[in-house]
C-alpha cells in the first residue's frame, strides 16, 4: 500500500529518530499545546464519523450506498507494474494517479520524477517529466490532474505548476506558472486550480484558488489558531481533493482526526467532521534546549496517520488512515492496518468501509485506482459499473 502512503513513511520514520534527540533534553520546560483549543472549528461543532454509525441524513445515506453498491460490483480491468519488467512498468515510488476521457491512467512516480502513460487496461504509451529544471521537466512533483479542457496538470513543490496540452494524441509540455510557495498537494473544482500551501508568516491561510483571468487568488481555510509556525506547520499539513458537487475543496489533517470542507467560490466553511476513535499523537513545544516540535508517538498504544484522500468530481470522497499498534513502530515491523472512509463532499457527513480496501490512487465515477508497495510498486485499474 504505497502512493501517498510513502508520504507516511516519511511523516513517522523521521519523528521517530527525532524524539529520541528530543527526549534527550531532559523534557524540562515541555508545553503542551491544547490542540482542541486552538482550532478554529471546535470539535463539539463537527460532524462525528463513526466505525458503527452512518450518515444521519437519508440524502448523503443514500448517495453513499448507491454508490457503495456499484463500486462492490468494479471489475478489475488492468494491471500495472511488475519486478522484472522493463523500465516502463518498474516503479520507485507511487505518489499520485488521473485518468482522461480518452480511456488513459496517468502515474506519477515521486523519486524517478516522470508521469507514465498507460491505457486503462494497463498497455504502455509513453513517458513525461524527468528530473530537470527545463520545459517540461520536473523538480518535486506533488499532484497531476485533468482538467476539464483536457490539459494535464503537474503541480510540483518546487512553486511549480506545469501545463501539458494533447497535441497529436499524446500530452505535450506547454507552459509554466510559479506560485509563491511550496505546494504540498492540490485539486481542481470544476475549472478552479486549489492548492494546499503555507505562507505562514505572511498569511494564515493554507488553501488557495489559483488566480486566472477570469478570478483572482483566494485564501481560505485557517484550521488552527496557534500563532508558533513550528506547531502550526505540523497541526495543518494535510492533502486534499475537489468535488464538483458544490464544489468544495475537502481537506484530511495528516496527524489529527479532522476532515473538512470549504466552498471554493468563496472560501467559506461549509462543513467539518472528526473521526470518532482516533488515536493522534500529542504535539509539545520543546524549550530546554533548541527550540522544536515534539510529537508523542510512543505515548499512545497506537497512532493513525493520514494514508490519503481521493474522490471528488461526482463520486464519493475518500479518506484513509494508516492504523499502527505503537509496538509495531517501535519494533519497525511495517505493520498496519488500512481504514477507510467515504465522504459526502456536500455535507461532511460519511460511512465507515473497513479496513480490507488497497491504497486508493484515484477515484472516479467510472474507475478506481488501487496501488500496492510490497513485495513491489504496482496498481490495478478497476471499472465501477454504471
Amino acid at each position: 500500500m504505497t502512493v501517498r502512503g510513502s508520504r507516511v513513511l516519511l511523516g513517522i520514520v523521521a519523528p521517530v529518530l527525532f524524539l529520541s534527540a528530543c527526549d534527550s533534553l531532559g523534557g524540562r520546560g515541555d508545553v503542551i499545546h491544547p490542540i482542541a483549543d486552538s482550532l478554529t472549528a471546535p470539535p463539539g461543532e463537527a460532524t462525528a464519523l463513526s466505525r458503527t454509525r452512518g450518515p444521519a441524513s437519508a440524502a448523503s445515506a443514500g448517495k453513499i450506498r448507491a454508490f457503495r453498491e456499484r463500486f462492490e460490483r468494479r471489475e478489475t480491468i488492468g494491471r500495472i507494474g511488475d519486478l522484472d519488467g522493463g523500465e516502463e512498468t518498474t516503479f520507485a515510488l507511487l505518489w499520485d494517479a488521473a485518468l482522461t476521457e480518452a480511456g488513459e491512467v496517468l502515474i506519477l512516480d515521486r523519486i524517478q520524477t516522470v508521469v507514465r502513460v498507460f491505457t486503462v487496461e494497463g498497455e504502455y504509451l509513453y513517458t513525461l517529466g524527468g528530473q530537470g529544471e527545463g520545459p517540461g521537466e520536473l523538480q518535486v512533483p506533488e499532484a497531476v490532474l485533468i482538467s476539464p479542457a483536457g490539459d494535464l496538470i503537474v503541480v510540483d513543490q518546487a512553486q511549480l505548476i506545469h501545463r501539458f496540452t494533447k497535441q497529436e494524441g499524446r500530452f505535450e509540455y506547454q507552459d509554466r506558472t510559479r506560485f509563491q510557495a511550496v505546494i504540498y498537494d492540490a485539486c481542481l473544482a470544476g475549472e478552479d486550480l486549489v492548492v494546499h500551501a503555507m505562507r505562514r508568516e505572511r498569511e494564515p491561510e493554507i488553501l488557495y484558488r489559483v488566480p486566472t483571468e477570469r478570478s483572482p487568488e483566494l485564501g481560505f481555510a485557517v484550521p488552527y489558531r496557534h500563532s508558533d509556525p513550528l506547531v502550526y506547520g505540523t497541526v495543518s499539513r494535510g492533502q486534499i481533493a475537489c468535488s464538483s458537487l458544490g464544489s468544495v475543496a475537502v481537506i484530511a489533517y495528516r496527524e489529527r482526526n479532522a476532515i473538512e470542507g470549504y466552498r471554493v467560490a468563496d472560501g467559506r466553511g461549509v462543513w467539518h467532521a472528526r473521526i470518532e476513535d482516533f488515536w493522534a499523537t500529542e504535539i509539545r513545544e520543546e524549550v530546554s534546549g533548541q527550540r522544536r516540535v515534539r510529537r508523542g508517538i510512543f505515548d499512545n498504544d497506537a497512532l493513525h496517520f493520514l494514508e490519503r484522500i481521493a474522490g471528488g468530481s461526482s463520486a464519493p470522497v475518500f479518506v484513509q488512515h494508516r492504523f499502527y499498534l505503537s509496538r509495531d513502530l517501535r519494533d519497525q515491523t511495517g505493520h498496519y492496518t488500512l481504514e477507510t472512509y467515504a465522504l459526502d463532499p456536500e455535507t461532511g457527513e460519511g460511512e465507515f468501509w473497513g479496513d480490507s480496501l488497497p491504497s486508493m490512487l484515484a477515484v472516479t465515477d467510472e474507475f478506481v485506482v488501487f496501488s500496492w508497495e510490497a513485495p513491489y510498486p504496482r496498481v490495478e485499474v478497476a471499472r465501477i459499473p454504471k
